[in-house]
């Protein structure tokens, strides 16, 4: 989810997957330990971290293939709660580059490459008949987890990790809040509607879609964190709209 490249450092992790240039910067592992804090012991810790670097890679391997259908050469960077898979003459760029459709697919082959790799999880585990329990309700929306051993513990807990980065964050990544991806699909379906108008009316409903978020997460669920970083984004968006606008009006 973001919008451009964190300076590199001496600690940058730098490989290939399928010909495509992959770096992890050093951040996103120190984030991806904060978010598994909770985690009851450090072998779940690792799973956890190890879960979120698989989910968010293929999230990100999504959006860099569909970006190769499009004739460009896309590279991808790791880093703090997400990832960027950007493109250009060298693997870098900005995602504004083509027609709104092409933006529209390269944007959602993100989370769809995340809900692919659930739904092959699903289909593994039912196939080797491992009960598999699927809720639907707030707050997770869609929750999918696995209620018995799969081999060993570890294993287990990495695969409800991978479910709920996958499909959890995938659903979340939808919503139309900047800078996620949904943000940006918004963007481009106002632009076939009013080419003018479609940046200031997607900040519109970013912010009021992200502030809504925010007090349901505090209000509703209890999650502190989430209320913050949902609350952050409301601002973000609040103060690029102002911008946008000018003289501080934004409506």
């Amino acid at each position: 989810m973001l919008l451009a490249e964190p300076p590199r450092t001496a600690w940058d992790l730098d490989f290939r997957v399928l010909g495509i240039p992959v770096r992890v910067h050093p951040m996103f592992w120190l984030v991806g330990v904060l978010l598994g804090l909770r985690s009851p012991t450090p072998v779940a810790l690792l799973t956890w971290i190890a879960a979120v670097f698989v989910s968010i890679l293929v999230h990100e391997l999504g959006h860099a293939a569909v970006m190769r259908t499009h004739g460009y050469r896309p590279s991808i960077t790791l880093y703090a709660l997400g990832g960027l898979a950007s493109y250009g003459p060298t693997g870098s760029g900005s995602r504004r580059s083509g027609g709104a459709a092409a933006q529209i697919a390269i944007c959602a082959a993100g989370p769809a490459a995340g809900f692919a790799l659930a739904g092959i999880l699903l289909f593994v585990l039912t196939l080797a008949e491992i009960n598999v329990v699927v809720q639907f309700g707030l707050p997770m929306l869609v929750e999918i987890e696995v209620t018995e051993i799969v081999w060993t513990a570890a294993l287990s807990r990495f695969i409800n990790d991978v479910f709920f980065i996958c499909v959890f964050w995938g659903i979340v990544n939808l919503l139309p809040i900047y800078p996620l991806d949904g943000g940006q699909i918004a963007r481009e379906l106002l632009t076939m509607v009013n080419r003018a108008e479609a940046t200031r009316w997607s900040l519109m409903i970013s912010f009021i879609t992200a502030g809504l978020v925010a007090v349901a997460a505090l209000v509703q669920w209890d999650d502190t964190f989430a209320a913050i970083f949902f609350g952050y984004l409301a601002y973000v968006s609040y103060t690029t709209l102002a911008f946008y606008s000018g003289h501080g009006r934004w409506y």
